[in-house]
């Protein structure tokens, strides 16, 4: 066997390849399948053909170690290499491995190329799921970092913002959002209102819960209220006389 680089096997690859294009052909001439059927034809066809005794078990072992890759490999003798070379029509191991090493470059080829398509479409497999995780992890950061999750009082109502703690910011309450007005100035008083007094001021509100600066809680409006804060001074030309004064 030469040595020059692509063409140097050693004698195991070579049987290995041996191995398996003998029993591709015993099943293909066959027509059998299971191991003791393909290693009864090939015992009795080269006993028939070349009066060359191999028995089953022998036969059941190559398959064995060679096909289906168990421990326990016996390797063939030489005067049987030449012999199963005979068998698949070259004139002894010598002449087998002389025209098959080609073959088994191409077949290093191939495997060399079937694994790099193979880790190619592993990278690409990972590189989309790293890619749709990224875009997924980015996309949610994106959308809490931009996306309008609290509100904060402008005038008389409250409007969204995206969330930067400013000092009188709150947290996002669609329904406060929706209702919460700041009543200027009433002249009647409404089914529903809410008030706060503080530092002898009165505001009113639509809509109960918290007061949108000084987080106290709101008071509902009730008779007493609304005829001190809102009838009488809308009444009265002396309303700017008193103390507390609507805002």
């Amino acid at each position: 066997m030469n040595s020059e680089e692509g063409k140097s096997f050693e004698k195991e690859e070579l049987v290995q390849e041996l191995i398996e294009l003998l029993f591709e052909k015993a099943k293909k001439d066959s027509k059998k399948k299971p191991i003791h059927g393909l290693a009864k034809y090939l015992s009795n066809k080269l006993m028939e053909d070349f009066q060359f005794s191999i028995d089953i078990n022998t036969f059941t072992r190559y398959y064995k170690g060679y096909i289906l890759n168990e421990r326990g490999k016996q390797s063939p003798t030489d005067d049987i290499l030449n012999m199963l070379c005979e068998y698949l029509g070259h004139k002894d191991f010598k002449d087998f491995e002389t025209k098959i090493e080609c073959e088994i470059v191409k077949k290093r080829l191939r495997k060399e190329i079937s694994d790099q398509e193979e880790k190619y479409k592993r990278m690409v497999s990972i590189g989309l799921v790293i890619g749709v995780l990224l875009l997924g992890t980015l996309s949610f950061f994106i959308s809490k970092y931009y996306k309008k999750n609290c509100m904060i009082w402008v005038e008389d109502h409250y409007e969204k913002i995206r969330c930067s703690g400013l000092e009188n910011e709150r947290k996002l309450n669609e329904v406060v959002l929706l209702k919460m007005r700041e009543i200027k100035k009433p002249l009647q008083c409404e089914r529903e209102m809410w008030y706060d007094k503080t530092d002898n001021r009165v505001t009113f509100y639509t809509y109960h819960g918290e007061h949108p600066i000084n987080r106290k809680t709101l008071k509902p409006v009730s008779e007493r209220i609304c005829e001190k804060y809102i009838l009488e001074p809308r009444d009265s030309i002396l309303s700017n006389t008193y103390r507390d004064t609507i805002r």
